[in-house]
């Protein structure tokens, strides 16, 4: 008898286990349907509140731009259209509070990445906190420092606050020879900050290969509302020309300072205020005819030979009422490179997406929108072909005017 029953009983469990695996394989229309991805998030972090919030806005106005245009093309493919949305935090101005900000972010927002800050003093505290979590950051900020930490997950795609120098002063160099100026004394004045403290080094260090005499090296505090001590000092010197650094509202104290007291070396501007829609704005028509270094322009020739890319500028000067500015073009392409890797890597998991960029090298789509055209980081995460170029304001707008393979503009001399 106990062997019959253990005959029937070896007879329900070959049942049940056949039962099971035609329940787990035999029914396709029984088996779970995996969970679809319907939205991808990226972080975006700049000051949106402070005294750097004119960085931050048009930061962000290409940012969201950069979302729309995903979006409306069909969103990321590889994971069936899903849509990008961008998870909006205000760092401020304050370094102190950066890190604490993105901190939070990380760990109550799922983000396959960021963007930001483009403010160096901001995007230095946020580096360390991007690698704990293993999220990939893409700055716009041009700092040598960014990428000098050695972190796997920080991409720069921006030209490096050093080579700014190199391009001024061989702008200089082409002025001297095309018109004959005989400049040999120059003088740099520069914010005290991670950004000023760079480009000028920039400059100085190249002024001295090119056998220029640097007559004055001079710092100043961010933020300050008395030029004219300074001002003294660069008319003391004796400079012949002067390469300032600064951000729009000291640009415009300095500027205006020089003109009340007639002082008046070639100015050759060190970027940021000098480049901002704000500047153009208080300077007038007398904003015509100011040149300055660039991370980046509206109309270099990598992009007016794209009509893809054209589109863009266009597109944020009909959203936002202005050209697309130094800060808001790297912004955008960050956005878009983010992008680009999720769809490469076929997924939102950050590790995969910072692999994907690691490896990105291409000179076509919104990759060309970095002057030369190509955007390639190299094995600490620099955008390596990138460079500065030089502009001019001409006609109310940053123009492109060198180097020649860059520009789109003549230069147009003034005296």
């Amino acid at each position: 008898m106990r062997g019959k029953q253990w005959k029937l009983f070896s007879v329900i469990l070959v049942l049940v286990f056949a039962a099971s695996m035609f329940a787990g394989c035999g029914g396709g229309d029984k088996k779970a349907e995996p969970q679809k991805v319907t939205e991808v998030k990226i972080a975006f972090m700049n000051p949106l509140s402070g005294s750097n919030v004119d960085a931050g806005q048009q930061d962000l106005n290409a940012a969201e731009l950069a979302v729309e245009d995903i979006n409306n093309a069909g969103g990321i493919k590889a994971l069936g259209g899903a849509k990008i949305k961008l998870v909006v935090v205000d760092t401020t101005s304050d370094p102190k509070q950066a890190a604490s900000v993105a901190e939070r972010t990380f760990s109550s927002e799922k983000v396959a990445g960021m963007v930001g800050t483009g403010i160096s003093g901001l995007t230095l505290p946020i580096l360390p906190v991007a690698e704990k979590a293993k999220v990939p950051l893409i700055t716009n900020s041009i700092n040598d420092q960014i990428t000098a930490q050695g972190y796997k997950y920080t991409f720069q795609v921006t030209p490096k606050g050093s080579q700014f120098g190199g391009t001024q002063v061989e702008f200089l160099k082409f002025l001297n020879e095309k018109f004959k100026l005989g400049i040999t004394k120059v003088a740099v004045v520069y914010e005290n900050s991670g950004y000023g403290v760079s480009t000028a080094a920039g400059v100085k260090d190249i002024a001295a290969k090119a056998g220029l005499d640097m007559v004055l090296y001079e710092a100043y505090p961010h933020g300050f509302t008395d030029a004219s001590p300074l001002v003294t000092k660069i008319k003391a010197s004796g400079a012949q020309a002067l390469f300032p650094v600064a951000y729009t509202t000291d640009a415009k104290l300095i500027i205006n300072t020089m003109k009340s007291m007639n002082v008046n070396p070639v100015i050759i501007g060190g970027g940021a205020g000098f480049l901002w829609p704000a500047f153009a704005k208080e300077m007038g028509d007398a904003v015509n005819g100011f040149v300055s270094v660039a991370s980046w322009n509206w109309d270099s020739k990598s992009i007016t030979a794209n009509k893809d890319l054209v589109a863009v500028t266009e597109r944020y000067e009909k959203k936002f009422g202005t050209f697309m500015t130094e800060h808001a073009g790297p912004t955008y392409v960050a956005v878009r490179l983010i992008a680009e890797a999720i769809e490469k890597a076929g997924s939102a998991d950050p590790t995969k997406v910072r692999d994907a960029l690691a490896s990105f090298n291409s000179n076509t789509g919104m990759a060309a929108m970095m002057q030369p055209g190509t955007t390639k980081f190299d094995e600490k995460g620099w955008n390596s072909p990138v460079h500065p170029v030089m502009i001019q304001w001409q006609d109310g707008k940053p123009r492109t005017v060198f180097p020649a393979e860059d520009s789109t503009r003549a230069f147009e001399f003034k005296k």
